[in-house]
């Protein structure tokens, strides 16, 4: 008797589990159907955003060529000062990134949001590579200062122009827009050094008397 009490009571319970079930599937429908309006509208506005995110990003890597830290005579401070700005701008690049593709991972795929972040990415490695040309230019600019600081007696023109070569091809090697202003103006400066030092060897060579002066 009490096995069979325990058996009916297992079947009712299990019953009631199986009703719970269907009516929670029947309300999770229902439920489905309601929100797929709304899931729609905001789906849209969200692709929209991104859309907008996406041209905002392409006006702003563009107005960024216009930028100060591609001119030469900007100076290695203050192109310095220029660049950690635009981390502290592309900030709110990246803050809505974050928000955009939040909801796109809930709403219909994270995916959505990728092509904003690489072109975050893009300026991000501009941005070093600009830092690293006007580190070569200081370095370069360092280096010309000692050249002329050294006394003429003890001047070694091939050892000068070997380490400009030197400068050359490290900076010819560098990834950055061989277009940019800064990136020629500190070429043309290694190029006026290369024809400089062999007229100064020449000058140096002992054959120079001092009627050829």
């Amino acid at each position: 008797m009490t096995h069979n009490m325990a058996k009916e009571s297992q079947i009712k319970a299990t019953k009631k589990l199986f009703d719970d079930f269907s009516n929670l599937k029947k309300l999770a429908k229902d439920m489905k159907k309601e929100i797929t309006p709304l899931v729609a509208t905001e789906t849209l506005k969200n692709t929209n955003a991104i859309t907008k995110l996406e041209d905002d990003l392409k006006v702003y890597s563009q107005e960024m060529k216009k930028r100060e830290f591609y001119k030469y005579d900007c100076g290695r401070e203050m192109a310095a000062k220029k660049l950690d700005g635009v981390f502290v701008e592309i900030n709110d690049f990246e803050t809505k990134i974050n928000d955009y593709g939040y909801i796109s991972s809930k709403f219909s795929s994270g995916n959505m949001i990728d092509n904003a972040q690489k072109m975050v990415d893009a300026i991000k490695v501009e941005v070093n590579n600009m830092r690293g040309l006007w580190d070569h230019i200081s370095y370069c600019q360092q280096i010309f200062q000692n050249n002329l600081a050294v006394k003429w007696e003890v001047t070694n023109c091939g050892e000068m122009e070997d380490e400009v070569k030197k400068l050359q091809k490290t900076l010819k090697e560098m990834k950055v827009d061989k277009k940019a202003n800064a990136y020629n103006g500190i070429l043309e400066e290694i190029k006026k050094w290369l024809l400089f030092l062999p007229l100064i060897a020449e000058l140096r060579d002992p054959a120079m008397r001092e009627r050829h002066w």
